[in-house]
């Protein structure tokens, strides 16, 4: 379900991704689209202000003409009012007109060309004037000026003539343009806005489809937490019966099983003691039985302390670790002074942990370096901590932890051999070398691994053994080791 949910999740994400890359698409052309019409609508404002400049060029200097003619034939003065007023505005007039920049590059020479000829026609109404004031009643001398006038105009109207047609056939060019782009500018906006609705309906759907698979993601999680929670609770139970189990196994060895132990090795003393001269060679076998009978005791002794490091353990205390060592050398104090031992150990840490599983730990590790020693060589043990941080994801990660090592300089052992140390009844060495069941060391490892850290060793044949303790500060929990695994096992 979780993979077709990933499918889909691709799917929508994808169609999503092309709408959004379409309107962006669209938004891009939209701009440019505006940018175009906004440009074209400018070109023509600039058209339409050419051709009102050339229209009232025009118009002044028709005016001046007017006033001009009828001076010429009434002779009155007051006629010429409306040639000086518009002397004024044909200056003015032609200087717009040079002002606006035109997109045609003939337009410039013909501006030129038409102030020329305005001005030339002006300089002929300034003469014209004079010649009336001077031959008033000289009908002749008008009907000529009248003539110059009329050539005069026809010149300057075939310019103004030219400049329009050039200007309106431009006009029209940036009338279909803008047309253009007000269709593609429309165009545009429609397309953009129904990429939106669609995308609008997109996320709407996908929303949709959100809600309906969380619900079902949440339905499917809370089914699964549900049979997750009936599987560790049916474990749970079954942990319990099996440490109920594992208690009643530790009674039957501590009771049935030392009882007719303790019957074999009294019944021996009882055949040694009293009958060894009948018995003869005999007397050797009872002998043999009797340390039979002491070895397996004293495995059946140690079976039930490895048992009971998670099924008999204290609770978590603040332990001084110091007095803890105190203890145990104490505990150790012939055995050290038998083998003339040198014991250096540094100020140790206060941690959350069983005391009396702390005084077997380290009981055991300093009681190995005592009896794992090199003949000739004065045994020397060391007892360091370090203050570390673990961060290998473990319980307790990134709060303070501590590494203690206890060092001998004894008979070390092959490296090769390491697990094999950790392992229940395991031994290096034969019983006539060294006593013990080779249980030891599997009961240090446990009990570190019931406080959440880890032990292990290096060592180097003849050279000695340094027993390495990683251990928390603080306990995270205080569940045992077993229940703690089972938990990460189910989930």
């Amino acid at each position: 379900m979780l993979e077709r949910f990933a499918v889909l999740n691709r799917l929508w994400s994808f169609s999503v991704l092309a709408l959004v890359s379409l309107l962006a698409i669209n938004a891009i052309q939209s701009y440019s689209s505006i940018s175009e019409l906004v440009m074209n609508e400018s070109r023509t404002s600039n058209t339409k202000s050419m051709l009102r400049a050339v229209k009232d060029v025009y118009s002044s200097v028709q005016d001046a003409e007017l006033g001009l003619r009828g001076f010429l034939i009434s002779g009155k003065a007051d006629q010429l009012r409306p040639y000086f007023i518009s002397l004024n505005s044909i200056k003015e007039n032609i200087t717009t007109l040079k002002g606006i920049q035109s997109e045609l590059p003939e337009q410039e020479p013909r501006i030129r060309q038409l102030e020329k000829v305005i001005e030339e026609r002006l300089h002929q109404m300034t003469q014209n004037i004079n010649q009336k004031s001077v031959n008033v009643n000289s009908d002749r001398v008008a009907s000529r000026n009248m003539l110059i006038s009329h050539e005069s105009m026809i010149r300057i109207r075939a310019l103004i003539s030219e400049m329009e047609e050039a200007e309106f056939e431009l006009l029209n060019q940036q009338y279909l343009q803008a047309r253009k782009s007000r269709s593609k500018v429309k165009a545009t906006i429609i397309i953009a806005n129904g990429i939106g609705l669609v995308l609008v309906i997109v996320i709407g759907v996908l929303v949709s489809r959100a809600i309906k698979r969380q619900k079902t993601e949440a339905a499917w999680l809370e089914a699964m937490v549900e049979k997750r929670t009936r599987e560790l609770k049916h474990f749970s139970e079954e942990l319990q019966r099996s440490n109920g189990e594992l208690q009643d196994f530790a009674f039957v060895a501590s009771h049935d099983l030392q009882e007719p132990l303790r019957k074999i090795r009294a019944f021996g003393d009882r055949l040694a003691s009293r009958y060894s001269e009948a018995l003869g060679d005999g007397a050797d076998y009872v002998y043999r039985m009797q340390n039979a009978a002491e070895r397996m005791s004293k495995l059946i002794e140690d079976l039930l302390t490895f048992s009971r490091v998670t099924t008999r353990s204290n609770p978590i205390e603040s332990v001084d670790l110091n007095e803890t060592m105190k203890e145990i050398l104490d505990t150790l104090e012939i055995a050290i002074e038998e083998k003339g031992a040198e014991i250096n150990v540094e100020a140790l840490p206060t941690v959350e942990a069983d005391s009396s599983q702390m005084k077997q730990l380290f009981q055991n590790l300093v009681g190995n370096a005592l009896k794992f020693t090199r003949p000739g060589v004065t045994p020397k043990i060391s007892v360091r901590v370090a203050e570390t941080q673990n961060t290998d994801g473990k319980a307790g990660s990134f709060v303070k932890w501590f590494r203690i090592e206890v060092e001998d300089n004894g008979i070390g052992f092959d490296e090769k051999y390491l697990e094999k140390i950790f392992t229940p009844f395991q031994r290096l060495h034969g019983r006539e070398q060294y006593e013990g069941t080779g249980i030891g060391l599997a009961i240090c490892r446990r009990i570190v691994q019931r406080h959440q850290g880890e032990l292990w060793a290096s060592s180097e044949l003849d050279a000695g053994t340094t027993f390495i303790i990683d251990l928390p500060a603080y306990q995270s929990d205080k569940v045992d080791t077993l229940t703690k695994e089972l938990i990460e096992y189910e989930f």
